[in-house]
């Protein structure tokens, strides 16, 4: 394993978390409610933010570790490379994963395209900022 900035690295676990609320709140939050046919107040019925939080940043904390040990492998560093890694990395895996829950699942499309730009964003500003911040 390669070493790596565990500042930038904590810096890239937080990201996701500050572009879904934007994501699917004020961006796309009301396409999206509509697309799973609920409401706010349905979601947050019994939701439990330390439960879902805590799981979502000890995901997105492993998420930017491996991003790392991608982008040291590569010797990638500046935007491009984080781009070109975080572009990679959303085409070969989560475009193809997020696919499974529409062809097996029957998930609506929309949904997928709403998580697949979420996704997106946020694996390719958690390769930017890993990348220009070493």
């Amino acid at each position: 394993m390669h070493d790596v900035n565990w500042l930038a690295v904590l810096a890239a676990a937080v990201l996701p978390m500050v572009v879904g609320p934007l994501w699917y709140g004020p961006l796309f939050g009301k396409r999206w409610l509509a697309l799973m046919e609920t409401t706010a107040e349905e979601i947050q019925k019994d939701f439990n933010p330390v439960k879902t939080h805590g799981i979502t940043f000890v995901l997105s904390f492993i998420t930017a570790f491996v991003l790392a040990q991608l982008l040291a492998t590569m010797d990638g560093s500046g935007a491009m490379a984080g781009i070109h890694v975080g572009l990679l990395v959303t085409i070969g895996f989560v475009l193809n994963v997020g696919h499974q829950a529409v062809a097996y699942e029957q998930r609506k499309p929309g949904i997928f395209f709403l998580s697949l730009g979420y996704n997106a964003v946020s694996l390719i500003g958690q390769a930017v900022l890993l990348s220009v911040w070493r």
